[in-house]
Formats: structure tokens, C-alpha cells, sequence
């Protein structure tokens, strides 16, 4: 899905924006065990309530592509397929196909702890794209987008708080209760795409990148977890590391950092993300011939004759630096201030400063 897409859902997750038609939820205790179901209504929630399942469902649309969202493929002539298509057409009312998902899922997921499984069905009118060709159509189509949302959010014992009792105006503590956090995992079907439904995909998040809870893509879609971004990130430094003259230097990380979150910043308003060809990494690495071979060969082993997402390469809202004693936390936007150098035998990491400096808050002078 592209972002202006992904955007368009996001804003329908508010209490008078969405046709949010039931929300279903399965809490599952530590020992996998089921200790309650049950089927609401958001109408028929109040306010507050409503807005905490709401803003769930909208973390679940959230996250980097690549990084916390894949694109997940659904064979609807398949039993998990089948199934994922049976939820949708029923907008979740089919009982047994809702059970069916809670179990799976339950069967299939690894995660220590109790959770609470929610699901909810959503139609969204899709708005009609006037042209000059057809201008007196009204701004509005009968074209319908139904899909569901699933996602996991762990269930954590709360501390013991000290509250303010309104009846007697005076403090009291409160015992540790149940609270449900944030998803840590969950799935949209189908993918909104060109103003329709692609049930032969899924769009997946999960909160972890580095954990993409390959059980649970496994029980639910029966396919094979993609590659998650910090692997890929990982697999492509270390071809750099291994066709490189020098290795992987501070000048190299540095110079695609600047270069792609520079594309990156330019193409913000663009509805798909940055993604660059196996020789405009070459180009920016400015490597010889003799590299550039070598490294051509190994990206095509690594990764074949596609492109990669910018964003696997760089962190564009992140520049650090760690070393064994010392974590440096620089501007991402202004890494051409950092400099690596050997001086008489050792190494350092030199800033330029610009303006006052301070040490834990305090101003310094600098000789």
C-alpha cells in the first residue's frame, strides 16, 4: 500500500469518521488458555472506551514500510486463505470462522504472557475522482472497501498507584489491575490498492522489527515471514564490508546517510517510499571499478536484480555513534559536522561546533 493510501484509513480511525460495524475480542491468559470473548458494538460504547480500541486499530496501520509493515501474500484457494476471505465477506459475524481465527492465532503465537486479541469489520466508501470526461458525476461512488483489522496487544499487570479518591477527598492506593497495552503485532485484509481490494494480499505490522513473529505469519496466512529490515540492513553492510577495499568506513555510512535522507526529504510528499537500484548504491559509494565488479556480484547473490528501500539502508531520523565508553547523538540532518581521525596513533571522533556548547546542562568555554 502506498502512504497516501495507508493515510486515508488512518484518519476513518475516530469516532465520527469510520463505519466501524462490530469489534470482537478473545482475551488470552499466560497459559494460552481462553478466559473471555465477546462482540461489541461501537456505537453502543462510550466515548473513551471506543477511542482506546480505536487507537489499536490505527497503530496496527502504523510503522515504517519494510521496517514494521510487510505486504503479506493471501492464496484465497487455501485454507488460510479461505478463512481470512470468510471474515472479511461476513464483516466478522460468521461465529465459527471468528473462533477459528482466535484459536489459530493462539495456536500459532509465541508471546510470554497474557494478551487480548481484537478484530473489527470496516466498510469505507471510496470517493469518486472527478475528471473534465465526467464532470457533472456527483463527488461520490458506489465502489466499498471492506476489510478487517486484527491485532494483539499484551496485557500487563499495572503498578501500585497512589489516587485521589473524590468521595472522602483523600489518597488512597490502588491495587495492581490488568491493562492492555499497545499492538504488538496485528494485520489488515485485504490491502486497499488503486481505490479497490487486493484480497490476494495482506499488509502485516509488527511493533518489533527485529522481530517479526514468523509463527504467527505461519499460522495465520501460511507463508513464510519476509525478511525484516534490520536482516536486510544487516545482509547489505556486510556485502559493503566484503567487497569493499577498506570495508564499510565512517566516510562510507556517512556519505549514503547524507545523500539518501536528503532523496528521502525531497520525496516526502510522494505516496511510495524511496527505493534505489543496485547502481545508484554504486554510484554514491564513488568505489573503483574493480569494487563496483565486486560488488555488483554480491548484491546480486544477496539480493537479486531488485532495488532496495532507502530506508533499509539508512535510519533517516537517527545519526549515532557508539563506541565501548561513549554513545554521540547527532542532528540526522547534520552529520557533515562528524569527522573520524587517526591523531598520533589514536582514533577519535572530531564535531564541529557551532554556537555554545554544554556538558550535562552546564555552558562551557572553549579554549
Amino acid at each position: 500500500m502506498n502512504k497516501k493510501d495507508l493515510a486515508t484509513l488512518r484518519r476513518r480511525f475516530a469516532p465520527d469518521k469510520n463505519d466501524i460495524s462490530i469489534i470482537r475480542g478473545c482475551f488470552v491468559n499466560e497459559k494460552r488458555e481462553i478466559v473471555s470473548t465477546f462482540s461489541k458494538s461501537p456505537l453502543s460504547l462510550p466515548e473513551s472506551e471506543a477511542e482506546h480500541y480505536l487507537a489499536s486499530f490505527k497503530k496496527t496501520l502504523g510503522g515504517a514500510s519494510g521496517r514494521n509493515q510487510f505486504t503479506i501474500p493471501v492464496h484465497t484457494d487455501d485454507p488460510a486463505g479461505q478463512l481470512l476471505r470468510q471474515l472479511q465477506t461476513s464483516e466478522l459475524t460468521d461465529e465459527k470462522a471468528v473462533n477459528k481465527l482466535f484459536q489459530t492465532i493462539i495456536d500459532g503465537l509465541e508471546i510470554e504472557g497474557s494478551y487480548l486479541i481484537l478484530a473489527m469489520h470496516d466498510a469505507y466508501s471510496v470517493p469518486y475522482k472527478k475528471s473534465d470526461e465526467h464532470a457533472e458525476r456527483p463527488d461520490f461512488s458506489d465502489k466499498v472497501f471492506n476489510y478487517i483489522i486484527v491485532t494483539v496487544c499484551p496485557v500487563k499487570l499495572t503498578k501500585p498507584l497512589l489516587t485521589f479518591f473524590r468521595d472522602d477527598r483523600d489518597f488512597h492506593t490502588v491495587e495492581p489491575d490488568l491493562a492492555v497495552a499497545g499492538p504488538a503485532l496485528g494485520f489488515m485484509y485485504p490491502v486497499f490498492e488503486d481505490g479497490g481490494a487486493d484480497v490476494n494480499s495482506a499488509l502485516y505490522y509488527t511493533k518489533d522489527p527485529a522481530d517479526l513473529h514468523a509463527d504467527f505469519i505461519d499460522a495465520v496466512f501460511a507463508a513464510q515471514a519476509p525478511e525484516s529490515g534490520t536482516d536486510q540492513r544487516e545482509a547489505f553492510y556486510s556485502v559493503l564490508a566484503d567487497t569493499l577495499e577498506d570495508g564499510v568506513t565512517f566516510q562510507v555510512v556517512q556519505g549514503l546517510h547524507e545523500n539518501l535522507t536528503a532523496q528521502i526529504s525531497e520525496r516526502k510528499s510522494s505516496a511510495a517510499p524511496l527505493e534505489v537500484s543496485r547502481g545508484e548504491i554504486a554510484n554514491l559509494l564513488n568505489v573503483s571499478s574493480v569494487e563496483q565488479k565486486a560488488f555488483d556480484e554480491a548484491y546480486l547473490e544477496q539480493f537479486g536484480a531488485v532495488g532496495m528501500e532507502a530506508t533499509t539502508v539508512v535510519e533517516p531520523k537517527k545519526f549515532v555513534i557508539e563506541t565501548e565508553n561513549a554513545m554521540i547523538q547527532v542532528d540526522p540532518q547534520r552529520s557533515d559536522l562528524v569527522e573520524m581521525k587517526r591523531i598520533d596513533g589514536r582514533r577519535y571522533v572530531l564535531i564541529a561546533i557551532e554556537g555554545e556548547a554544554t556538558v550535562n546542562g552546564v555552558e562551557v568555554n572553549i579554549p
